[in-house]
C-alpha cells in the first residue's frame, strides 16, 4: 500500500532543505494557578466579613428605647402628681390673706417643678425619634437628678439621728434607681450607634 506524500515518516520539509514550521508561545498566556491580578501590581479580590451583597446588621434600639420609655413614664406620672395637686389646691377657696399667699406659693413651687418633668418628657420624645438631643438632654436631667438627691440626703444627714439617717438613705436609693437606669441606657454605646444609623445618608444605595 502506497502513501500519497511518501512512505510512512517522511517530512517534505526536510526533504527541502526546510526546518519543520512550529509555533511561537503565546506571550499573554498565563501558567496554570498563576494569579491574573499579579502580573500588573494588583492582589487577588478579597472581600471583608460579610459576603458580597449583604451590609453589616443594623444595631438594635433596645438600650435607647427602654431609656424613652421610663423616662416618657417618669414625666407623666410627675405632671400627673403636679395636676392632681394644683386640683387640690385650687379647688377650696382660701379663707385668709394667710392662705392666699401659701397658695402663690405653692403655685410658683408647682411652676417650677412642671419644668423638669416637661424636659423629660422631651427628651424622651426626642430619643424615640433618634435625635443626640433627646440623648443628651437624658443624661444631664439624669445626672443632676442624682446629684440633687444626694446633696439633698447629705445635708438632712448631718442633721439627722442615726435612726433618721437610715430611712433618708433607703429613701435616696429608691429615688435614685430610675435615674441611674436611665443615665446607664443613654450613655450606652449601642445607643450612639442606633441614632447614628437613623440618620439620612449623604449618598442613598439603590
Amino acid at each position: 500500500m502506497g502513501y500519497p506524500h511518501g512512505p510512512q515518516g517522511y517530512d517534505p520539509y526536510a526533504a527541502q532543505g526546510y526546518a519543520q514550521p512550529g509555533y511561537a508561545p503565546d506571550p499573554y498566556a498565563q501558567p496554570y494557578g498563576a494569579q491574573p491580578y499579579a502580573e500588573y501590581g494588583y492582589g487577588a479580590p478579597a472581600y471583608g466579613a460579610y459576603p458580597p451583597g449583604y451590609g453589616r446588621p443594623r444595631p438594635g434600639g433596645g438600650t435607647a428605647i427602654t431609656a424613652a420609655v421610663i423616662s416618657l413614664l417618669l414625666s407623666l406620672i410627675a405632671l400627673g402628681g403636679l395636676g392632681i395637686a394644683a386640683a387640690f389646691i385650687f379647688g377650696t377657696e382660701p379663707t385668709s390673706a394667710t392662705d392666699e399667699a401659701g397658695r402663690s406659693e405653692v403655685t410658683i413651687g408647682l411652676a417650677i417643678g412642671a419644668v423638669p418633668s416637661l424636659l423629660w418628657f422631651l427628651g424622651s420624645i426626642l430619643l424615640f425619634r433618634r435625635k443626640t438631643a433627646g440623648r443628651v438632654l437624658l443624661i444631664l436631667l439624669s445626672v443632676l437628678a442624682l446629684a440633687g438627691t444626694w446633696v439633698s440626703v447629705l445635708m438632712a444627714l448631718s442633721q439627722a439621728s442615726s435612726s433618721e439617717a437610715g430611712g433618708a438613705i433607703a429613701g435616696a436609693l429608691v429615688i435614685s434607681f430610675f435615674p441611674l437606669i436611665i443615665l446607664i441606657l443613654t450613655a450606652a454605646p449601642s445607643t450612639g450607634r442606633w441614632i447614628r444609623a437613623g440618620r439620612p445618608t449623604a449618598y442613598p444605595h439603590y
